[in-house]
């Protein structure tokens, strides 16, 4: 099996360098996800190594259920920027093929102890966490292994707040059914939603004077129709944002949408990749009588996110 590891970029190390292996999906990157980070990084500490972050790609479910392929939190780049903040020293991704789902559990640990491009000496898991054919690999197979071969092992407690068991099962859960202050403290940062600005309805800058970038959403999850806080990064700067999600009732369309508006920027943002953080939720969507009633609303909207932000 060629590349059953991949990195993204130039990735320089010493070929005498020894790794310990922190593998999960990590979409996310979540609190739980940075927990395995951390004591993959106390680990390497106790025996002189570096740690290397392992993710898949594409996430395995894509592969094996594709018609229940997750809606993947952030993108594979935001993945190993935020595993590399989290501690990681290198962040690299098991390029998981059919080949790769066939793999028999033991043949899968031989796979990262003979093919990997740098040398792996221990690994850290969670503790539930299962791999090779059809799940039949879980921590009783890699505590055999790692004996066998001298690796180092850890295994880590699922991460439980408020009596949930943090996943990104759960935190995708929580912001399609609106639970946001829920999702944010899972995740430890605000949700956010990643996509390349396009042509929108072109009614808010003309009609309600409130110029808007329809993102069109490649990474993140949706939360319910509505009005949210929000703020956006442009060219280093960050600008505070009114983000509607849906259908824009008043004007009678129908094709959802999620839509920015920017407080004090000016400047066309078409065609530009933009990452915008959701807050908290203002306002559920509805439909005014006018579009002079919706331009009142929009304006308070926009001042209590100014009192938000302090701006």
């Amino acid at each position: 099996m060629e590349n059953f590891i991949v990195f993204n970029g130039n990735i320089k190390f010493s070929p005498d360098e020894r790794f310990i292996a922190a593998i999960g999906v990590f979409d996310g990157v979540h609190t739980g996800h940075r927990k395995i980070i951390e004591a993959a990084a106390a680990l390497a500490r106790a025996h002189s190594c570096r740690v290397l972050a392992l993710s898949f790609s594409p996430h395995p479910r894509a592969l094996l259920r594709p018609d229940h392929r997750p809606e993947l939190l952030i993108s594979e780049c935001e993945r190993c920027r935020q595993l590399l903040a989290a501690g990681a020293d290198l962040c690299g991704f098991i390029n998981f093929t059919s080949e790769a789902a066939a793999l028999a559990p033991e043949a899968f640990l031989e796979k990262l102890r003979d093919h990997a491009p740098v040398d792996i000496c221990g690994i850290t898991v969670g503790k539930n966490w299962r791999f090779g054919r059809n799940g039949s690999g879980d921590r009783h197979t890699l505590e055999k292994f790692c004996a066998a071969n001298n690796w180092h092992l850890t295994t880590v407690q699922e991460l439980e707040l408020d009596g949930r068991t943090v996943s990104s099962t759960a935190i995708r859960a929580a912001i399609s059914a609106g639970f946001l202050p829920l999702a944010i403290k899972m995740l430890g940062r605000n949700i956010t939603l990643d996509g390349v600005v396009v042509h929108g309805y072109q009614i808010a800058g003309s009609k309600l004077a409130a110029p808007t970038a329809n993102l069109e959403v490649a990474y993140g999850v949706l939360p319910p129709d509505g009005v949210y806080s929000g703020r956006c990064r442009i060219d280093g700067t960050f600008y505070p944002a009114a983000v509607n999600i849906g259908v824009a009732p008043t004007f009678g369309n129908q094709q959802r949408r999620t839509e920015i508006h920017l407080l004090d920027y000016s400047g066309s943002l078409y065609g530009r990749e933009l990452t915008v953080e959701l807050n908290k939720f203002l306002r559920p969507e509805r439909c005014f009588a006018s579009p002079d009633e919706l331009k009142v609303q929009i304006a308070a909207d926009i001042a209590a996110i100014r009192k938000e932000f302090g701006r």
